[in-house]
């Protein structure tokens, strides 16, 4: 009697290619394309879900499950953003082949948007005595067509955003002017100007960031709080990070006395101290660690000065707490 033995076959994935290029695009959000691949092996490929980068998006796999010859697509969208970019996207594929477990396929993007402003995000600070400070961004039309303005619209009555005049009326390029005044108690802000341009006037074709600081009599070096320490239950806090204190100087601007009091920390196990440096004009703000919380965590120090526009600062803190 004979028997016979079914050897069951080898699947084997390939693709057309493994890098989709776009080449030059502009004046679209997304663009699309689709990956083409084929079972050349003897056996059935099961493929699994794949997985993208950020800002990259898949279709469902047609099919997952391939007879030795048959072919499958993996439809793609890649998000292009509002920015001139060289957009470079991932996506790694997975299945039963045994020789190539994954594979990774690339979508390549050269970016140009219909406008291109630069520089994106202006920074303004505004030091004491300073009522008002200037800057300026580019603006322009990259079709060469035209540019048009229909209004810049600030997210604060203390910032205006004005077109310099042009000597001529048909350019492509504009020069916008974008002025903080000082307006309120000392503070950072995070701002912006949104540009609508003639025959889009329902929603802004871009923004202008604009962040900064509005000084006063205080001043702080640095402005915030962080330790990144390894998890007590691992690693003794002996000889950790966690032992090397954090530092804040304190400076009165003006030049007149400062008195600070009521210093708290809002995170247990923060200790902390002022320690005069030059006759009431300079503190040193020292923060030490002296209990590694159970997991990450973030509150604030605290305190109280003489300066009445700026009777309590707040510094935040931050606790990262690393898990092997």
């Amino acid at each position: 009697m004979c028997v016979a033995a079914q050897v069951e076959g080898t699947s084997k994935i390939q693709f057309s290619q493994t890098i989709y290029d776009f080449g030059k695009i502009s004046q679209v959000a997304t663009v699309s394309g689709v990956f083409k691949f084929k079972n050349v092996g003897d056996g059935i490929l099961k493929l699994e879900p794949p997985r993208t980068s950020r800002g990259c998006t898949v279709s469902e796999l047609k099919p997952d499950t391939l007879q030795p010859g048959e072919t499958g697509e993996l439809p793609f969208t890649v998000n292009l953003g509002s920015n001139r970019a060289t957009v470079e996207k991932h996506i790694a594929v997975r299945s039963n082949d045994p020789q190539t477990p994954v594979v990774f396929l690339t979508a390549k993007v050269h970016y140009t948007p219909l406008f291109d402003l630069n520089p994106i995000t202006l920074v303004a600070n505004l030091p004491l005595g300073t009522k008002e400070t200037t800057e300026f961004a580019t603006y322009t039309r990259t079709d060469g067509k035209l540019l048009r303005i229909a209004r810049l619209e600030a997210s604060k009555p203390w910032i205006t955003a004005t077109v310099e005049p042009s000597a001529q009326a048909d350019e492509a390029t504009v020069r916008i002017r974008v002025a903080i005044r000082r307006d309120g108690p000392p503070r950072r802000f995070n701002e912006y100007v949104r540009i609508y341009t003639a025959g889009q006037t329902n929603t802004p074709a871009s923004n202008i960031y604009v962040y900064g600081q509005i000084m006063g009599e205080v001043s702080l070096s640095a402005e915030a709080l962080y330790w990144s320490v390894t998890d007590a239950a691992e690693t003794p806090i002996e000889g950790m990070e966690a032992l090397i204190p954090r530092r804040v100087t304190i400076r009165s601007d003006n030049g007149q006395m400062l008195e600070l009091k009521n210093l708290q920390s809002t995170i247990k196990g923060i200790k902390v101290e002022l320690v005069p440096k030059e006759d009431g004009k300079l503190f040193e703000l020292v923060a030490r660690l002296d209990e590694v919380p159970a997991s990450s965590v973030s509150g604030i120090v605290s305190f109280e000065t003489s300066v009445a526009a700026q009777s309590r600062i707040e510094i935040p803190l931050t606790v990262y707490v690393f898990k092997p």
